[in-house]
Formats: C-alpha cells, structure tokens, sequence
C-alpha cells in the first residue's frame, strides 16, 4: 500500500474543500513508503489557554460544555471539521494501512487556571490510559498554555509520564502558537508542530504534519528528535495577524526556508508563547524537529535573529477606546468594528470588563449598533422570567471582577431570547458545534447588547445569525474579540479597530502582577 506524503515548503490552500490535499510546508517530499501492516496510532487532545488574571477558574462544566470524549465519540463529533481532530481523521481516512483510536480529548474556551484536582485527572487518564499499550505511535493535541490552580506545566506531566511508560514509541505533538513548551516536554517528544497562522484557520493542516512526522518515525524512515531554542521576549498578539507584510508573516516565512536550508532538519514551527500565562515556560522560540542536531541548531538561530530583529514591530499600538470613539470613525457611512481585545475570551477575558461598554454610551454610537457581548447568566435568567418587550433596569459588567471597572447602570428592553447554541460557519473552526448557554438580546437607546452565559468569542458569522442579526446592516459594531475577529468577520467591514481598556488581557503587561515571568522578557526596546 502507497503511503503519499504531501509536504513540500509552503502552503497552498485551494478551496475549503481540498486543504487537506494541498500542504505543503513543513516535510521535504520523500519518496513513497510502503507498508505491510495496520498503522496503529494512539490520539490524545487536551486543548486548553489559561490566563493567569482571568476573573474565574474553569472546572468540568466546561469541558463538558465544548469536549469531553473518547473512544468512537470523538470520530463521530469530529468528522468534517476544521479542527486538528477533524484533520487526523481526514488524514486516516485516505490511508487504509492506517487505524486510529482515541484516549481522553478534552478542551474548554479559553479562561482562569484549571480546578486542580480536574487537572490532575484528565493528566492521569491520558498519561495512564492502557490504549497506548499496543499502538505504534502517539499523537498529542495540545494547546500548549494550559495553567492549573497549582500547576505551571500540565502538557509536559503528560508527555513526560508518557515518555517514561513507553520509552520506544514515537510520540509527536502539535501546539497552538501561543504555546508555552518546556525544556523537558520537548526532549521527550520525536516531533512537534504548530500552528503557523492566525487567525488559526490551519488547525487542520497543522495535525496533518504532526502525523506525517508520526507515520515517518513509525515506519523507521526517520528518527527524529525535537530542539527548543527561545529569544527570552514574549511576543505580544496584538499585532501578530499572518497578513502580507506582518512581521509574524516574514518569520514564518525564514522558518519555513529552514527546512529546504538544511539536510536532517524536517519541521521548522515558530512559536510566539502566550503574555498572561504566568509560567517561567512563558518565552517566544521556535521548535525544529530534525535528525541532525547541528542543522537544527543553525535553523533555529536564524529564525531567533529573525524574531529578535523584528520584536519592535510587535509592540502593541492601541488607543483608548473613548478617544476612537470620539473621533466618529463611521462618520461618512463607514462601518465599523471595534474590539476590545483586553477581555477577549480566546485570550483569557471574562466577558465582564465595561470599558468599551461605558466608552460607547458616554460617546454615543449610530442606531443599530451592536456590542457583543457581556457574560452574565444571572442577568440572562432574568430577562427570561421578565419576558420579550419587557423593560428591566439592569448593572452590565464588572459583575466577576471589579478590578478591571464598576458595574455600568442602563435600562433595557428585552428583544430576544435563544438557546445559545449554533455551529461554527468558519473558516476557523468550521463545522465545530458552540454552546454560549442561554442567551438574551437587549436594547437600549440605539445600541443593541447581547448577554450570555459563558465566555465565547463572537469571532462567527453564525454567532449573531442566532441573534437575528444582520452584521451587513450594522453601522458599528462593539466586540470583546481579538485577532480571529479578522478571519470570519473582518472582510464584512470597511475598517476594524482594536482599543485599549483595562482588563485581564490588556497591552500593558507591566500592570498585571506576574510572579514567574521575568519581566525583561516583555521589554521588546
């Protein structure tokens, strides 16, 4: 049986519909390998991004909320989406010499440290499931920067305890760009890749070269080890789009011209690490998977030099968000979208911060504006006892946390009431089902006000259809959202504006109170 592998330099991404087909960074071609056997291949996911000054801690519910599977669930809840499971099992579909069977796959939206004792239990399962016995290799789905109550370093208890159990079994992992790897995590793996886009939309793709690196140890065509090195800064995400010209682009870039530089040298995977873990493992870097040291040292120093020359142009750049709005960016019929990236759920942020909020009514904004979104499942609860047209006096934001602002009082109209539920339009996620809880629309004055009950990021076309919005017909749109605000939503508007505000996720750094990060590293001068 052919085993095609599909790696030339870069990616080529033709159509939703064949991506898969069509990457091509990260693996030299190689020639075709032939296999005699079943390919067995063990898959485990724990997926979680916890900052360290978020308002609230996450336990099982959310988990449960987004995913807790094993076993044939997890196929079945996969199949077809842009995500790295989706991916694996796209890739295990086109080679019937190859078999997967899933361990524990958990993630939850990203928020506060994990409940420790919750922590200690998905590691046990995973890291002591007996379904690693009889497989031939191990793939890991890790995000990289999760934090327990506890802990500092919850991904490598995992691929440590498995390293040790199963001391001959390749074992190759995938991360998030945000990831935050230790030394010891990455000695104990024979590959790694990351996520070499963001906004993420190559999930996917990103699994494909996690397990094309997998099947090349399996099969003894390679034997490949994984090599850290880090820059000491940690590279802010404000401005780290992979958009023509960004500075995230050009190392992305230098990394993947590594791999075709230097014989030995297999994956070349830049990774920014993530500014509110509070972790000594929080440092920007890059992972090369390779089979001779000596090239892979010599490549990760040129995509090293390539950070730290360019470490200036990811300093943030924000302006308060009173003073945008002061300046009426929609005047002229412009439609605008304006995110608050300090409380930004997809970095750690509650959904509780009223700095955009405040800003928006102390301003003013056009009739049918939108701001999306507050997290407040005692207010949702509320209006649905109230009723539709009801009018309820009510406190928006700092309900979780007041170190970021106080509440802001407002009457409001209770417009519409849903189940929070709908499925991802993508392109980021595509496919995957999310569950907001229930939710409830409010109107005030000019400006409509969506409240839910959990944290999620309105980054989907699909997340304000459930509301019975129209985001053609928004003048302005307020959104505790971030950079993968741009891969779905950014094209519908003529101009998108980040601000700054306090909270949990803001530019400034200097003002959140790190423990374990020194702090030269978030002195990009």
């Amino acid at each position: 049986m052919a085993f095609p592998l599909t790696f030339n330099q870069r990616i080529q991404i033709k159509s939703q519909k064949n991506r898969l087909q069509n990457v091509c960074f990260g693996l030299p071609m190689q020639k075709r390998i032939c296999f005699g056997a079943v390919m067995k291949i063990a898959v485990a996911r724990f997926w979680y991004e916890a900052n360290s000054f978020s308002p609230f801690t996450v336990g099982m519910a959310e988990f449960r909320a987004r995913e807790w599977l094993r076993g044939d669930a997890v196929g079945s809840a996969f199949r077809g989406t842009a995500t790295e499971i989706g991916g694996a099992l796209e890739w295990a579909d086109a080679r019937p010499e190859v078999e997967l069977v899933f361990s524990r796959c958990a993630s939850a939206p990203p928020g506060g440290p994990v409940k420790q004792e919750l922590l200690d239990e998905i590691v046990a399962e995973i890291a002591g499931d007996p379904l690693f016995h009889d497989v031939d290799g191990i793939y890991l789905s890790l995000h990289g920067a999760s934090l327990g109550t506890e802990s500092l370093a919850s991904e490598e208890e995992i691929v440590c305890r498995l390293r040790a159990c199963y001391p001959e079994t390749p074992i190759v992992a995938s991360f998030d760009m945000h990831a935050c790897p230790t030394q010891r995590m990455v000695a104990a793996l024979n590959g790694a890749a990351v996520y070499r886009t963001y906004p993420h939309i190559d999930m996917a793709e990103t699994a494909v070269i996690a397990l094309e690196l997998l099947a090349q140890n399996i099969t003894g065509e390679i034997r490949s080890s994984v090599l850290m090195q880090r820059i000491n800064k940690i590279l802010p995400s404000f401005g780290m789009r992979t958009a023509p010209g960004a500075p995230m682009t050009e190392v992305v870039h230098i990394a993947n011209e590594q791999v075709s530089a230097f014989d030995g040298v297999f994956a070349v995977c830049p990774f920014a690490s993530f500014a509110y873990a509070d972790t000594p493992a929080a440092n920007a870097g890059v992972l090369v998977t390779y089979a001779e040291r000596s090239a892979a040292e010599r490549a990760a120093a040129a995509v090293c030099r390539k950070m730290v020359s360019l470490r200036k142009k990811f300093t943030p750049k924000l302006r308060a968000a009173s003073e945008v709005l002061q300046s009426r960016p929609w005047d002229g019929g412009k439609r605008i979208a304006i995110l608050e990236p300090s409380d930004n759920p997809l970095s750690g942020g509650g959904g509780d911060t009223p700095g955009l909020f405040k800003a928006a009514l102390d301003m003013g904004v056009p009739e049918g504006s939108v701001f999306a979104f507050f997290n407040d499942s005692a207010l949702v609860a509320r209006a649905a006892e109230s009723g539709l047209n009801s009018q309820l006096d009510v406190a928006l934001g700092g309900q979780l946390d007041r170190r970021f602002g106080a509440p802001v009082a407002i009457s409001v109209y209770v417009e519409k009431l849903t189940m929070g539920r709908f499925v991802n339009a993508g392109p980021m996620e595509a496919g995957r089902p999310t569950e907001l809880g229930p939710t409830v629309l409010l109107r005030s004055g000019p400006l409509r006000i969506i409240v839910t009950s959990a944290a999620q990021s309105p980054n989907d076309i699909n997340y304000f259809t459930l509301h019975g919005i129209n985001l053609e017909h928004v003048p302005v749109l307020l959104a505790k959202a971030k950079n993968h605000f741009m891969a779905a939503l950014g094209p519908i508007f003529d101009r998108v504006i980040q601000v700054d505000t306090l909270g949990p996720a803001m530019a400034n750094t200097y003002a959140l109170p790190f423990q374990h990060v020194p702090v030269e590293r978030f002195d990009l001068s």
